[in-house]
């Protein structure tokens, strides 16, 4: 069971392994990503290509979401500084993540890789390259995909916890 964060779904776009993807896995969309964060991937040359995910909700893939206060909430877990590096989608994602163990979020941006170590939640996390090697999908990846780029952010974040930075509890 993976929880997508847009630029992954941009990039299985880009790569043209969504629908594999969607074969292999129990896929989910926390509901800000899902309809207001993917609109388009660009190919090679830079062509933009629309994405339109509201047509297989519940059919390829599960949407899920809190409400607004159980945002806020969440949110308000973080210092100032991490709290505005991460986007509201990823931090409806977390929040998700956070409250359901067998839930997997998969990331290729920083700040919620590095929220998901300050949250011990390390084991929560999947890389983008360990996502399509559990698929049988094998690509040339930009550093951002790999698993040593992943593990470098949760390890970064583990350390703010232990430091005691990061939150604001």
């Amino acid at each position: 069971m993976v929880l997508l964060d847009a630029d992954v779904i941009i990039d299985l776009h880009g790569f043209g392994v969504w629908d594999e993807i969607l074969s292999k896995y129990k896929i989910f969309i926390s509901s800000i990503i899902l309809r207001q964060e993917v609109y388009f991937h660009e190919d090679e040359v830079g062509h933009k290509h629309p994405i339109d995910l509201t047509k297989d909700v519940d059919k390829k893939f599960k949407e899920l979401s809190v409400t607004a206060d159980e945002l806020r909430e969440f949110a308000e877990r973080f210092d100032p500084v991490l709290k505005a590096e991460i986007h509201q989608g990823e931090k409806e994602a977390l929040c998700v993540v956070s409250a359901n163990e067998e839930l997997h979020f998969c990331t290729c941006d920083h700040a919620p890789a590095v929220a998901l170590g300050v949250l011990g939640f390390g084991d929560r996390g999947i890389s983008f390259e360990m996502l399509l090697k559990g698929a049988g999908i094998t690509k040339t990846l930009l550093p951002k995909h790999t698993e040593e780029t992943f593990q470098r952010y949760l390890k970064e974040g583990s350390i703010m916890r232990i430091q005691g930075r990061g939150t604001s509890i």
